[in-house]
């Protein structure tokens, strides 16, 4: 609570107890949503008939839920890297890394990672 505080000034800002519990209940709902997924996506190219499996890669990523999208999105990270970065500035380095190590050659780093068979079957 105490770096909660020093981190965000929730209750300096006026916030009442209900509102700073709330907001850190998100902050950990983040956290636990943070995991490192392994494997190989499937890439759909025109000129396949059927999607490819790209070469093994790594992401360590926050995911909306570990349950039910084992998976990375790129549009939902940034937002996620807004409040981790604040809370926790090497963890959101490392995670971004990760997001660029997925760059291809002409600079595309696919929106969504599905990465291994666990993540597909979801």
């Amino acid at each position: 609570e105490r770096r909660f505080e020093e981190t965000f000034g929730l209750g300096r800002k006026g916030f009442p107890p209900p509102q700073r519990r709330f907001a850190q209940a998100a902050l950990s709902e983040l956290l636990g949503g943070v995991g490192y997924f392994h494997g190989r996506s499937l890439v759909q190219s025109p000129l396949q008939e059927r999607p490819l499996p790209a070469p093994e890669a790594a992401l360590f990523t926050a995911v909306p839920s570990r349950s039910f999208f084992p998976r990375g999105f790129l549009w939902d990270e940034g937002f996620h890297q807004l409040l981790l970065a604040r809370w926790d500035p090497a963890l959101s380095r490392e995670v971004i890394a990760h997001w660029l190590d997925l760059m291809n050659a002409e600079g595309w780093i696919p929106r969504e990672q599905i990465l291994g068979e666990e993540a597909r079957a979801k």
